[in-house]
């Protein structure tokens, strides 16, 4: 557990906002999975309309872990701008979450299924914004305290050196992209191979591969930064380029192909994801440039320095 208080209190924040969310949001599921079983004697419309929430629900459930591991990661790594972006990308979760209240009511109308519990939908889908506005509130006071801390525990590792510590942002900010890029790919990978794309197209297969080649690019994007390769950044760059022209072209046949029974009911969250991931991607290429430009500018001596590491931590 980390010695700060703040980040204790950070940290069991997080916890508590995921583990309520994620209670619900299983509620919620059963609940759909059950309305899907009594939909598939109705009509295809109705069918159509339930059985793309069971996604939407475990990206959001996928997005709290994914906030909950960050935010553990910000605590290990001292990452403070790390903090920032979580706290920008909780407020997403609490636009997203308020939009989801009239999909899940709708996509649940006339559904007679409890679940496991009796709570009626609409107290469910009113606890989840309420939570994550109160854990805002918290992520904002607790990341102003984290943000003194961090900023002076920082000084006492690199040193009064201004040119150093300036390289450190950058390698900071530029971890950070590389973390949320993970999340923003792999959550409109998973949608358009389950709500888009069928088996029997090639292109099913081709995002399926792509998948995990893309989380082990972005694993040595990572690993480049750290140890300073410059063929590694190299290759990840490329990637990048690689990856801006698949989203690009990927929300092109979305916006053009939107009104198709294919693209009707997901096209929103699709273009929302992809535009995020071609912004991140464009952000993480600029940042790679910097970061490349300050390999053997004594970073990563200053970062591995034994000394210098051990007063970090304490």
């Amino acid at each position: 557990l980390p010695e700060s208080m703040a980040c204790r209190f950070y940290v069991a924040t997080v916890l508590v906002e995921t583990t309520i969310d994620l209670a619900i949001e299983g509620e919620l599921f059963l609940r759909v999975r059950e309305k899907m079983k009594a939909d598939s004697q109705t009509d295809d419309g109705a069918q159509m309309a339930t059985s793309r929430m069971p996604v939407y629900l475990s990206i959001f459930a996928l997005a709290h872990v994914f906030q909950f591991v960050m935010a553990v990661d910000a605590v290990y790594a001292r990452n403070t701008l790390q903090f920032i972006c979580l706290t920008i990308f909780n407020a997403l979760f609490l636009i997203y979450a308020i939009i989801q209240i009239k999909e899940i009511r709708d996509a649940l109308v006339g559904a007679s299924t409890p679940g496991v519990s009796n709570i009626p939908i609409n107290v469910l889908t009113t606890i989840i914004p309420i939570v994550i506005s109160v854990a805002e509130i918290a992520y904002i006071g607790l990341g102003w305290k984290i943000y003194h801390e961090f900023g002076w525990k920082v000084y006492k590792f690199l040193g009064a050196d201004r040119r150093i510590k300036k390289m450190y942002a950058n390698y900071q900010i530029y971890e950070c992209l590389v973390k949320f890029d993970v999340f923003f790919w792999a959550g409109f990978s998973v949608q358009f191979i389950w709500l888009v794309l069928q088996d029997t197209d090639w292109e099913y297969y081709v995002t399926c591969a792509a998948l995990p080649l893309s989380i082990v690019l972005l694993v040595e994007g990572h690993l480049a930064a750290r140890h300073e390769n410059k063929w590694m950044m190299a290759t990840f760059m490329s990637g990048c380029v690689g990856a801006m022209v698949y989203f690009i072209y990927k929300l092109i046949k979305v916006l053009l192909y939107l009104g198709t029974d294919q693209y009707r009911l997901v096209w929103k969250s699709l273009t929302v994801f992809s535009v995020i991931a071609i912004a991140l991607l464009f952000a993480t290429f600029v940042f790679s440039i910097i970061i490349l430009r300050n390999f053997g500018q004594g970073l990563k001596d200053a970062r591995t320095h034994p000394s210098r590491l051990s007063a970090y931590l304490r």
